[in-house]
């Protein structure tokens, strides 16, 4: 069973009225929160994983689909940042079950809207291709996030399938170029009666 928490506004959008519970996510990737975000007049729908904080974007349109949906785009994300197939079916038969539920931790909150400004940022910048939503995700899923002990969102997700992240890369101080101190020339002071 998966819960699912999307925002008050994204429950109107839904038309759907959501109440607290008890209940727990059996997925490895515990529960998903969610809330809509418009981009370039374009609807999307952001769900963050509670434990991991990877984050995925789909098309908002229908809305009342959407908890359906979901299932497919977190198996897309999960094949991309390396996630056995067999981890991945696992996780899709507990998803088969969906449970509506409002939203509780403000640090998820939180982090969901930090999501929204970089994902604003990269569009005004134009680095954002807005019909490739996979592509979008990746982008989130590569964010450091200071609430993770891993960094990232994509290590965090593959170690919660038990699966060892790949080394990152570490720079060498040999490889890289070391500037001079450039010698700054005084200002001239002028006294002025």
């Amino acid at each position: 069973m998966i819960i699912i928490r999307p925002t008050s506004s994204l429950a109107k959008r839904m038309k759907v009225k959501i109440q607290s519970t008890d209940l727990k996510s059996t997925t490895k990737l515990a529960d998903w929160y969610a809330l809509d975000l418009v981009l370039d007049r374009k609807q999307f729908i952001l769900c963050v994983s509670s434990i991991s904080r990877l984050a995925v974007i789909m098309d908002a349109a229908p809305y009342a689909t959407f908890p359906r949906r979901l299932c497919d785009a977190v198996t897309e994300v999960l094949r991309v940042i390396g996630v056995d197939e067999s981890s991945i079916q696992e996780e899709r038969v507990q998803m088969d079950e969906i449970q509506l539920a409002k939203t509780e931790n403000k640090s998820i909150l939180g982090s969901m809207n930090e999501y929204r400004f970089q994902l604003e940022a990269w569009n005004q910048m134009g680095r954002m291709n807005l019909s490739d939503t996979l592509e979008m995700s990746m982008y989130l899923s590569k964010m450091i996030s200071l609430v993770l002990p891993d960094g990232y969102p994509q290590y965090a997700a593959l170690k919660c399938f038990g699966q060892v992240p790949p080394p990152r890369p570490q720079r060498s101080l040999e490889s890289e170029v070391v500037a001079k101190p450039v010698e700054m020339a005084r200002p001239k002071l002028y006294i002025v009666k």
